[in-house]
C-alpha cells in the first residue's frame, strides 16, 4: 500500500512541476508577445501631417437617397479611415464609407462600411485599388424593382490625380455582389 501512495505522491509532483515549468513558458512567450504587440504599436502610430483628397466639411456628413421604385433610402457617410497611403510628396489618410439601407418603415435594412480594399476581391488589378484614397461615394439610381442597390465608387491617385470609378452592386444584406 505504501508503494501505491508513494508512486502516486511522485506522478502528482511531477505533474504539478511539469504544469509549473508549462506556465512560466506560456508566462514568457505571452509577455514576449505582448512586448512585440505593444513595439509595432508605437511604431504604426498615425502620422499627424497626412493630407486628405477630401474637404472636410464633406467627411461624416451623410447622402441620403430614395428612389421611387424602391421601398429603401440609401444613406451613404463619408468617413476618413485610421490606415494611411504614404506618397513621394507625403501621406494621405485614406477614406471609408457607411452605407446604410432603411426600408420606408424606418426599419434598417443594412449597414456596411465600405473600404477601397473592398474592391480587391472582385476585381483583377489590385495595384491601382492600392495607389488610390477613396474620394468620392454615390448612390445610382437603377429605376427597377431589383433587389440591390448600386453604387459609384471614386478612387483617386494622389501623386497623378488620376480618378477611376467603380460601380459596386451590393444586395439587400449589405453583401457586395458584383463590381465594375
Amino acid at each position: 500500500m505504501k508503494k501505491i501512495v508513494s508512486i502516486l505522491a511522485l506522478v502528482a509532483s511531477l505533474l504539478a512541476c511539469g504544469g509549473s515549468e508549462k506556465s512560466g513558458k506560456n508566462t514568457a512567450a505571452t509577455q514576449s508577445t505582448t512586448a512585440v504587440a505593444s513595439d509595432s504599436v508605437a511604431t504604426n502610430a498615425k502620422p499627424q501631417n497626412c493630407k486628405s483628397v477630401v474637404e472636410s466639411s464633406k467627411l461624416g456628413k451623410a447622402d441620403v437617397y430614395q428612389e421611387s421604385a424602391k421601398n429603401i433610402k440609401v444613406s451613404l457617410t463619408l468617413a476618413q479611415d485610421a490606415s494611411t497611403l504614404p506618397t513621394s510628396d507625403g501621406c494621405y489618410f485614406n477614406n471609408s464609407v457607411e452605407v446604410l439601407a432603411t426600408k420606408k418603415s424606418g426599419s434598417q435594412l443594412f449597414k456596411h462600411t465600405l473600404v477601397k480594399d473592398d474592391l480587391t476581391l472582385f476585381t483583377k488589378n489590385d495595384e491601382t485599388i492600392q495607389q488610390s484614397i477613396l474620394q468620392r461615394a454615390t448612390y445610382k439610381p437603377t429605376f427597377n424593382g431589383q433587389k440591390y442597390i448600386t453604387l459609384t465608387l471614386r478612387l483617386m491617385e494622389p501623386t497623378t490625380k488620376k480618378a477611376t470609378d467603380y460601380t459596386v452592386y451590393m444586395n439587400y444584406y449589405g453583401e457586395i455582389v458584383k463590381v465594375k
